[in-house]
């Protein structure tokens, strides 16, 4: 028997109860595959992350296992945001001071820290603005890229979700930045609204385009955000997931493609919103995007519960 450190975080949200929650186990190193996936099948959380010291000769200062219900990932953005805060608030790591002016965080500071995982290694970023709040950001490991699915293709999409095609904003892509999704932009909130999911079709269909799920969004007319998002993963064990970090990066590689199709790609700086659908509202800060076609993902994160588990 294996006693480990349990930390429940919540992620996108400042208030507790919201956003999405992650479990993470400190000092996993002596725990093998096995006994990771069936914790994270048991623990009832989208998903489980298991840091272990840094054994690989890059410049990472932790490593990190993620695991939904049903599978190990390669990448996922709210778990690196929560691993990150337990990281540094049990001491595992400290985040490296920046020089002033990093692009999209000028105001205030900020400090780096490099997470490994399965895509390699990852750049994270804790930044506290000049009012004093306090975000995580995770960049995304790889270039944004989309591609349009066929009308045949399409139209099975739209069906999984109960969708009409007079909804829908432009083609639907498969977009990847880092994880890979299914992405539907939708003319207004009222068809966000109106979704239909029928899991077992997007489970399948997620099986046959090699994607985590389906994300779709629509414009925000009112608020400060720019996009309301729901992110539908049954094959990763997540039939709606509260807020979707993979399924947010996915939103943002897709509109820089589309404002490059229109000859208005530019930097930009927004928020969005996920998980009123359900019970779990929050917000995801994106900026990007830099270096190419990589972007920011951030927000919130806050300690709900500590404990141990027996493995």
């Amino acid at each position: 028997m294996s006693l480990k450190q349990l930390h429940v975080v919540n992620v996108f949200a400042d208030n507790a109860f919201m956003g999405n929650p992650v479990a993470v186990i400190t000092d996993a190193d002596d725990l093998d595959t096995q006994q990771m996936q069936a914790f994270a099948a048991w623990n009832g959380m989208p998903e489980t992350v298991y840091l272990h010291a840094n054994g690989d000769p890059s410049n990472s200062q932790y490593r990190a296992r993620i695991f939904s219900p049903l599978a190990e990932l390669a990448f996922a953005g709210h778990p690196s945001l929560g691993a990150a805060h337990v990281a540094m608030e049990s001491g595992a790591t400290i985040a490296r001071r920046n020089a002033a002016g990093s692009k999209g965080f000028e105001k205030g500071r900020s400090a780096t820290l490099w997470q490994h995982c399965q895509v390699g290694q990852v750049e994270m970023k804790l930044h506290i603005d000049d009012g004093g709040i306090r975000r995580i950001y995770v960049k995304t490991p790889a270039d944004g890229a989309a591609i349009a699915f066929s009308d045949t293709d399409a139209r099975s999409i739209l069906a999984s979700v109960g969708c009409h095609v007079s909804d829908v904003d432009s083609a639907i892509y498969r977009v990847s930045a880092g994880t890979h999704w299914i992405v539907l932009p939708l003319m207004h909130l009222l068809a966000l609204e109106s979704l239909t999911p029928d899991m077992s079709a997007i489970k399948a269909l997620s099986e046959l385009h090699q994607v985590s799920g389906i994300t779709a969004y629509a414009p925000v007319t009112n608020g400060n955000a720019r996009f309301e998002v729901r992110s539908f993963g049954p094959l990763i064990g997540v039939p709606e997931d509260a807020v979707c970090g993979g399924g947010n990066a996915c939103v943002a590689a897709m509109n820089a493609f589309l404002d490059g199709m229109r000859g208005e790609k530019w930097f930009s700086s927004y928020s969005t919103v996920q998980g009123r659908f359900v019970g779990r509202s929050g917000s995801v800060s994106i900026l990007g995007p830099v270096e190419s076609e990589r972007f920011w993902i951030g927000g919130a994160t806050r300690t709900i519960m500590m404990g141990q588990v027996n493995f």
